[in-house]
């Protein structure tokens, strides 16, 4: 690619098919604040190693299947708040170091090859990992102070509750997605007890789970809103909590009818609530009547 102009601050590359490396030898430019590179299968480097870029805070790195491994120095990138891969089936390792304590969110999905991150977890505010079968939690765990998380594969929800969940204290939002990785969560999955600074929580993609049983459900004080997608077997809801201010409930057919207003089994759950939502319809919109 040879040189990049110095003062360059957003910098995309998309479906360049035969390239095979950013800047091999050089450096990005101090003043990078966005890197974006996308559909680029031949992709094997970005660049050796991040120098002084202290104002970089995106890094995406979509569908490049060559690559294989993130530059050195990622623990030096103090602006740095999002790191996104994805779909980067060759990308095997981070860097030796840690992650920069940054308030920084890191997405990893579809990195099949991928086995560890670097330390320096615990400094993370966001955390989403997704069909990465090959990936393990170092000896960290998960970060205690982690305010948002997202889990779709069984190893990540088992070392989730040997943590215990309920002891990320700065958790407030949820999302559990299922059959990701062939399995799919089952009811005793679910009997746990969730933090109570949870202000967030999305159930998705549970085409055999018939009921939620979360421990004390009812009792987590911040919780406002609840999403429930793709579980069409689930027939009930928990007790909810007074605090939930929104329900959204979409691919769920029995539940659907359970809910119905004034007639469902479970609508006498949902009745208070202000804002509920089904199949992306608010509940008291009136019900379409047929013209005679």
């Amino acid at each position: 690619m040879g040189q990049l102009y110095v003062s360059l601050k957003h910098l995309e590359i998309r479906d360049c098919s035969e390239l095979t490396a950013l800047l091999p030898k050089g450096q990005l430019p101090e003043t990078l604040e966005t890197l974006h590179i996308c559909s680029c299968p031949k992709l094997e480097s970005v660049v050796a190693k991040f120098h002084n870029n202290k104002v970089l805070y995106d890094i995406d790195l979509f569908n490049c299947h060559n690559l294989k491994s993130f530059p050195e120095g990622l623990e030096t990138l103090s602006g740095l708040r999002m790191i996104r891969i994805i779909g980067c089936r060759g990308f095997a390792s981070f860097p030796k170091g840690q992650f920069p304590d940054t308030n920084l969110s890191v997405i990893v999905n579809r990195c099949q090859k991928l086995e560890a991150l670097p330390s320096g977890i615990h400094n993370l505010s966001f955390l989403g990992i997704h069909d990465c079968p090959n990936i393990r939690l170092s000896e960290e765990g998960l970060p205690t102070k982690l305010g948002s998380h997202s889990i779709s594969e069984r190893k990540q929800y088992n070392a989730l509750m040997e943590l215990g969940l309920h002891n990320l204290t700065s958790l407030s939002r949820l999302w559990i997605y299922g059959q990701l990785d062939g399995e799919c969560l089952q009811e005793e999955d679910m009997r746990i007890t969730l933090p109570h600074s949870l202000t967030k929580l999305s159930i998705e993609n549970f085409p055999n789970l018939k009921y939620l049983s979360f421990k004390d459900f009812e009792h987590l004080p911040s919780l406002k809103d609840l999403q429930i997608e793709n579980c069409p077997e689930l027939t009930s809801l928990p007790s909810l909590p007074p605090s939930l201010l929104q329900l959204h409930i979409r691919e769920c057919s029995l539940l659907k009818e359970a809910c119905k207003r004034d007639k469902g089994k479970e609508w006498s759950k949902i009745a208070d609530i202000p804002r509920v939502e089904i199949d992306h319809k608010f509940i008291y919109e009136p019900e379409e009547t047929s013209e005679n």
